[in-house]
């Protein structure tokens, strides 16, 4: 690709980005003002946390990740004909596990969501009424699996735009569900469903311009093997947020009379968009250069990139995440204060936010260091740091709310991703030639700007 058509696809990526994470706010704001912290929503929100939660666990977005590589590598040492036998083998796979998930996950909904909702104060109408949701929305994952199938195939030829636009896409239906007939609970559950295979359909005409035609080929391929192996540890390194998520959800249920489900859930959805903005897009924009520089074995470039890229992190993240723990209330009142979204439930809200805010940094160098490592061909690493992180987060998420309620439940989440990014930094060092003087200098950059702030 050339340089003024990545410049230009960046830029349209980040318009987008923006966009849609703005359109999930806009979901958010209207689930909060039409349910409150009520029991419908939360019985939603776990009715959808499960199905979603066990696809990140077992699948995740290494869907297309572990697809790129060695889709490229068929084209490139075969043809295009062998890409796309692999392909249709590829999603086979993924259509056949993504079933069997879907099959497993409705006969064991009833013990999945007791698990998620096992606080004592949640009514037995809350619970029934989530198995019910979960099981409409299960068949989520199936659509999932293939929306990240196709996107890794139009990404590998250079069709960013389209799988841009997936979010923005399906939060548009959700949103216009919610202005017509956002009351019916029920029906909310059938259009997320319907908002996932649209991403599917989306993407299937140019699929096939591109010339993948479905073919029903199950095979376990020396390819498929070599696609399984490049998931495993970064399909591992992504269990964090997932699983931390899962259990923050149980032992929300155990406070407020199980109301802080929603609080935590309503205020990790505005942390995502906030952070996820500038942190997802660094990222994402840093990692074609960081790859580049990894297929030459250029350490000492990786070096600087890395450098430039967390000072820039440091000189965006930290005033926003000052921001956020000092403004954490305005900012929830701003988005969801409205309808059956009391002035109670903002003060429980913004409580969340402001403890998972003190992990903003952690979570945006952890975005960049875990794409060094790929560049750098070691997945393991930050499927290892990832493991050690998720330990720390649902350790503390058992303890801490015992004694600080929902901020101990943020404070978890927060401390699981700065011990993580702890561990990243000092294994770092190790593997490209950063100056120590250079980690010095993030630290003061950002307690100057915290000073600023204040």
């Amino acid at each position: 690709m050339k340089y003024k058509k990545v410049i230009k696809v960046a830029g349209f990526m980040t318009v987008i980005t923006i966009i849609s994470k703005f359109l999930g706010l806009i979901r958010e704001m209207m689930l909060a003002s039409i349910y409150g912290v009520g029991p419908e929503l939360t019985a939603f929100l776990a009715g959808s946390k499960v199905p979603l939660t066990l696809f990140d666990v077992t699948l995740g977005g290494v869907v297309s990740a572990a697809f790129i590589p060695v889709f490229s590598e068929a084209v490139v040492k075969k043809d295009k004909k062998a890409a796309f036998k692999f392909t249709n083998e590829y999603i086979n796979f993924i259509l056949m596990v993504t079933i069997v998930l879907t099959i497993g996950g409705l006969a064991f909904t009833k013990p999945l969501i007791m698990f998620t909702l096992s606080g004592n104060d949640i009514l037995p109408e809350t619970i029934e009424l989530a198995i019910n949701l979960s099981k409409i929305m299960f068949p989520m994952i199936i659509f999932t699996g293939l929306a990240y199938c196709f996107v890794g195939l139009l990404n590998c030829h250079e069709q960013f735009y389209i799988t841009s636009v997936l979010s923005f896409v399906s939060n548009s239906v959700i949103i216009l569900y919610l202005l017509w007939k956002g009351t019916d609970i029920y029906g909310l559950a059938v259009v997320m469903l319907l908002a996932w295979s649209l991403q599917v359909l989306v993407q299937l005409p140019f699929a096939y311009k591109y010339g993948f035609r479905y073919k029903p080929i199950f095979k376990f391929s020396p390819e498929i093997k070599e696609a399984l192996l490049l998931a495993v540890p970064i399909l591992v390194s992504s269990w964090a947020a997932p699983i931390s998520s899962l259990v923050n959800m149980k032992m929300a249920s155990e406070l407020y009379e199980g109301k802080a489900i929603v609080a935590m859930e309503l205020a990790s959805r505005l942390y995502v968009v906030i952070a996820g903005i500038f942190a997802y897009v660094i990222s994402n924009l840093s990692y074609p250069f960081l790859s580049k520089a990894g297929i030459d074995d250029d350490k000492h470039t990786i070096g600087n990139l890395l450098d430039t890229i967390l000072k820039s992190i440091t000189l965006i993240i930290t005033p926003i995440m000052i921001g956020i723990i000092i403004l954490a209330v305005p900012i929830v009142r701003i988005a969801y204060e409205r309808g059956n979204f009391t002035a109670e439930d903002t003060q429980m809200t913004a409580l969340a936010l402001m403890s998972m805010g003190t992990g903003m940094l952690s979570f945006s160098y952890n975005e960049v260091l875990n794409k060094t490592f790929y560049a750098l061909k070691q997945p393991k690493i930050p499927m290892y740091t990832a493991m050690i992180g998720i330990v720390v987060s649902i350790v503390l998420s058992v303890i801490l709310p015992r004694y600080l309620a929902i901020v101990g439940l943020g404070l978890a989440t927060s401390l699981g991703a700065i011990t993580t990014n702890i561990i990243n930094f000092i294994v770092i060092k190790k593997q490209v030639p950063i100056n120590r003087k250079k980690w010095v200098d993030f630290i003061k950059m950002a307690v100057s700007l915290m000073k600023t702030s204040e």
